[in-house]
């Protein structure tokens, strides 16, 4: 054993504990430079800056149009879909229509507190998310939510921005989305994982989704972005 730590401190350590140590390194500072862009503010904007005008490093987020006037069409077209006809739908008909589901969802997920008894609060969710949002320009179509990133353990609570655009694809015979650009906060998680993975589960996984729905999507023969509008093309 002495042997071994006088020769140690004559050589220094061996190649594995070198290359141990440079693996090590290599993870814990990835790990930091993920989290720093996690928690790196988002630039929440009106309108897109133009390209001179932006910031280097900078991620940008525009939301879609939600207007109650503009979008009050979205239970009629709903009811069009579900019969089998092709509907084309803009922003605000595509944001009224998924903030009427996420409050039915709401709704009916509530439980009932009994008579003199409070409900206890539960504990809360490290990654809290609003209603998600839909914006289509170029043909493309984003989705993206703000929310709140709570880490009680280390006492942080920071606002955080999803965001990711794409397209629609056919995958197994039904479509799906895909995502080009995905944003976690300001970390792009396109960059790591792919650019062609379905990203719609992380954004709107949550929103529970009724089967007259599900049934009707499985039998769309297109799905396309024109402008800001969005075509569900049925046979």
């Amino acid at each position: 054993m002495v042997s071994r730590k006088i020769d140690k401190a004559l050589h220094g350590p061996s190649l594995a504990e070198v290359v141990l140590g440079v693996v090590l390194s290599l993870i814990l500072g990835a790990a930091c430079a993920c989290a720093y862009l996690v928690l790196k503010p988002v630039a929440i904007v009106k309108e897109m800056p133009k390209d001179k005008e932006r910031v280097a490093g900078m991620v940008y987020y525009l939301e879609g149009s939600n207007d109650a006037t503009r979008g009050k069409q979205w239970m009629r077209k709903k009811q069009l879909f579900l019969g089998g006809s092709s509907v084309t739908l803009n922003e605000d008909e595509l944001n009224a229509w998924i903030t009427a589901g996420t409050a039915a969802s709401n709704d009916k997920g509530a439980p009932a507190a009994k008579p003199g008894k409070s409900l206890p609060a539960p504990p809360g969710p490290m990654v809290q998310m609003d209603v998600p949002n839909f914006r289509m320009s170029g043909g493309m179509l984003q989705i993206g939510t703000k929310g709140t990133l709570n880490l009680d353990v280390f006492g942080v609570k920071r606002p955080l921005v999803v965001q990711a655009s794409g397209r629609f694809v056919k995958r197994g015979g039904e479509f799906v989305f895909a995502a080009d650009q995905f944003y976690v906060g300001s970390f792009p998680m396109h960059k790591i994982f792919g650019s062609d993975e379905p990203v719609l589960d992380h954004l709107i996984g949550s929103q529970k989704v009724s089967e007259d729905i599900v049934t009707a999507w499985k039998k769309l023969v297109d799905v396309s972005i024109e402008g800001n509008t969005l075509k569900l093309s049925m046979p």
